[in-house]
């Protein structure tokens, strides 16, 4: 669990960046490795690999798989290999520490809240070390551009929220409520539009289907956080945001070299390349050698910029083709309707405990965050989103466990009045297994 919440914090907020002397030391692989290794040590018991069987864990492998078998054809392959073996391994080698370290509610609340205190330290550093540029918006960050920050930060609200929940130490919940306005009030900085079309999404999706949370703490969420944002959102700040009323103005819908443009352009690098695609992490290069803008340019004898898709489903669809944009949502809408189907209760699974219908709502809320905030950022290989996907696959992993150990304990149980006491016993709302 230490191990993997420091690569956690090592590969979702780079800690790294903020202080450079941790690379240098090459913490980073050292933990790389020692993750490796103490997941090999430990895939036993609780953390046995039988209990990870899961559609979605096989996804990722999939689209794994799919990169290298495209490795011949890329467009440039040395890029694609070391994207391969420096960035989406050691992802999915977190994925892999998540989904396995977690073997109960107790572990989740422990991972979740540990990514809690990572954002909260790279919101600090940046709302301390970062200055706001002419536009009135951060000028970078330590590792994240603006408009990825907003996405990580507004993907992270609904765990701030889920720790704001009566029966969470009074602490923690502080803690939670100073995490929310630290947040809030780095979203704004961010002056990110898809963050703020996100944030709204979050918002709602908190007051309506987060039932797992009092009303009331959900509407002063949602109160306290537009409070924050009608204060402290500048005037640059909603004059950036009231550009979304004007589509029609905006250079990213107008310019050959807006948004709207490099998405028909990713469309088509998709469809000229269906099944495997460009290759991993080619799509700059598709811009610089593939696009008929950018012969226009060189005949021109003029220079255009390398541009990523600046969307995570174009982006996936350029690299990895049409197959692997079906994986990548394929990956999401499995997640979602697998969370969507756990709920507490009379009605619900006898299985699922009232913290398991929190978390899955609360993961709800953080994939939707993700996805609309993705509609504008490159973020499909973002750590963060593996994170997730491992603790999906973890919930239901816990939740077996307590199934097998229910039906051992009844199986066991040699009288009626036995078998009272057994069935008293096993609606737990915490159980740590034996050993």
């Amino acid at each position: 669990m230490y191990v993997t919440v420091a690569f956690l914090w090592i590969s979702v907020w780079r800690f790294q960046d903020l202080w450079p002397i941790i690379g240098k030391l090459q913490v980073p692989i050292l933990l790389e490795i020692l993750l490796a290794a103490t997941l090999a040590m430990s895939l036993r018991g609780a953390r046995n690999p039988k209990w990870l069987k899961s559609r979605i864990f096989a996804i990722p492998f999939l689209m794994l798989a799919l990169m290298i078998v495209g490795l011949p054809f890329s467009l440039w392959r040395g890029w694609s290999f070391a994207f391969i073996i420096k960035v989406f391994m050691p992802i999915l080698l977190l994925m892999v520490g998540v989904a396995a370290s977690i073997r109960d509610a107790d572990d989740a609340d422990w991972i979740a809240f540990a990514h809690l205190i990572g954002a909260d330290v790279y919101s600090l550093y940046t709302y301390l070390f970062v200055a706001i540029g002419s536009d009135g918006r951060l000028s970078g960050s330590a590792h994240y551009d603006a408009n990825d920050l907003a996405l990580m930060l507004v993907a992270t609200i609904p765990i701030a929220v889920y720790f704001l929940r009566p029966g969470v130490a009074i602490w923690k919940r502080l803690f939670a409520l100073l995490s929310l306005g630290l947040l809030i009030e780095l979203i704004i900085k961010s002056g990110s539009r898809g963050g703020f079309i996100a944030l709204i999404c979050v918002a709602i999706f908190i007051l309506v289907a987060f039932r797992s949370i009092p009303v009331r703490v959900r509407v002063g969420s949602v109160a306290a956080a537009a409070l924050l944002m009608t204060v402290f959102g500048s005037a640059a700040y909603w004059q950036m945001m009231h550009t979304l009323t004007k589509p029609s103005d905006d250079y990213n819908m107008t310019s050959p070299v807006g948004r709207k443009a490099i998405w028909k352009r990713g469309v088509g690098y998709m469809l000229n390349h269906p099944v495997i695609g460009t290759g991993a992490n080619t799509f700059t290069q598709a811009e610089g050698s593939l696009s008929e803008i950018s012969k226009q340019y060189a005949a021109e004898n003029r220079g255009l910029k390398w541009s990523t898709a600046h969307n995570s489903f174009v982006l996936i669809g350029g690299e990895l083709g049409v197959t692997g944009l079906m994986l990548f949502v394929t990956l999401i809408g499995t997640s979602l309707k697998h969370l969507a189907e756990i709920k507490a209760g009379p009605e619900g699974d006898p299985d699922v405990m009232p913290e398991d219908a929190a978390l899955s709502q609360t993961l709800t809320g953080c994939l939707i965050g993700f996805c609309v905030a993705g509609f504008f950022v490159s973020a499909t290989y973002f750590s963060f989103f593996y994170v997730l996907i491992g603790m999906v696959v973890a919930e239901d992993s816990f939740r077996a466990r307590r199934r097998a150990r229910r039906g051992t304990m009844v199986a066991v149980s040699a009288t009626p009045a036995t078998k009272t006491r057994v069935a008293q016993r096993v609606p737990r709302t915490h159980w740590v297994p034996a050993g």
